[in-house]
């Protein structure tokens, strides 16, 4: 099922705490802070991150990583974030439910050398999407998300990194394929392109 397996919220910066529900209004979630003012806007009110992906990395890198370690916002389950494209949007819980829709690329930044002085340069699509919220509401630990393919550009995705990082988009595409989610077909659309690294407060 797929599903929230993670809500997480800190007042600035990593980690992010794990909390049983909370509410979602247009600017992200209610009690959420963000340690640099480039955050603060509607693009970014969520950032989502596929909990397969956080565990592939776990086992990778060998650190102890948990749900909201990455500062992600919502770590999902059996939604495959990393196969989206712009437009996509996530139904979570009932049919009057939150409603999300993918913006951006998430990019590794500098806050994670509190990690690994190395993932601002690894982790280049595989560590999720950031999102609007279409519908604001209430959303809980363990409520289904209901994916709604809408993108007009490319599926999934992607941000073009340069300055010798590492672009990850072929290791996320085969970790959640292994977890049964391929795939999915595409539009045809030109790939974003970024600098690496991440400039501060990203």
């Amino acid at each position: 099922m797929s599903r929230i397996e993670s809500i997480n919220i800190s007042p600035g910066g990593i980690p992010k705490v794990s909390i049983e529900s909370i509410e979602v209004v247009e600017t992200g979630l209610v009690g959420d802070g963000h340690d640099h003012a480039k955050h603060r806007t509607p693009l970014q009110a969520v950032s989502l991150l596929d909990a397969e992906l956080l565990d592939a990395l776990r086992v990778e890198s060998t650190l102890p990583l948990v749900a909201g370690s990455l500062g992600e916002n919502l770590t999902l389950r059996g939604v495959g974030v990393q196969r989206l494209g712009a437009g996509d949007r996530l139904h979570v819980g009932d049919e009057a439910g939150v409603v999300l829709e993918i913006t951006r690329v998430r990019p590794p930044c500098y806050v994670l050398d509190a990690l690994s002085p190395s993932f601002k340069r690894e982790l280049w699509n595989r560590i999720g999407m950031y999102a609007r919220v279409v519908r604001a509401g209430s959303i809980r630990t363990g409520d289904r998300v209901g994916i709604e393919l809408l993108a007009a550009d490319a599926r999934p995705l992607v941000r073009e990194p340069g300055g010798g990082c590492i672009d990850g988009a072929s290791i996320a595409r085969s970790i959640l394929t292994t977890h049964g989610m391929p795939p999915l077909s595409s539009p045809d659309a030109a790939i974003t392109s970024a600098g690496c690294p991440e400039e501060p407060g990203s």
